[in-house]
């Protein structure tokens, strides 16, 4: 796959799947970004990428290599899942679609966005991400 300039425009949106798989299109396009010639802006690996690739026993290392070896997306859920038991995708997509940003504390969760303030209706960490993105690249 080609590097990505995360810096004029976001990943995907977290509930994008590939493969199948919620939140993998979103990190796919992070890991094109931290290809060479790539640009990952305000974007990281961490976090729910990690967590993802934890559940299906990959390394971020590992992910990033295969993505740019990778001719599609489909490729690279077929990597992600090639060793897995037979619900893993059904139990990551579960998890992440009901997972809230600091284990559900809403305190905490204020203090990486506290724009949360006015948005009570934003509770999963797949939501946020989507106003995060919509925030970072709103023109003023």
């Amino acid at each position: 796959m080609e590097p990505l300039d995360l810096s004029i425009a976001p990943p995907r949106a977290a509930r994008t799947p590939a493969g199948g798989i919620v939140f993998l299109a979103r990190s796919i396009d992070k890991a094109r970004a931290s290809l060479p010639g790539g640009k990952l802006g305000a974007y990281h690996l961490a976090f729910a990428t990690t967590w993802m690739l934890e559940h299906f026993g990959k390394t971020v290392e590992s992910f990033v290599v295969t993505v740019a070896a990778a001719s599609s997306d489909d490729e690279v859920a077929a990597w992600l899942v090639a060793d897995c038991a037979p619900d893993a995708v059904a139990t990551w997509n579960a998890h992440i679609l009901a997972r809230k940003p600091r284990d559900g504390t809403r305190e905490a969760a204020l203090a990486v966005f506290p724009w949360l303030v006015d948005h009570p209706h934003l509770v999963t960490i797949v939501d946020i991400l989507v106003e995060d993105d919509r925030r970072l690249f709103a023109t003023v």
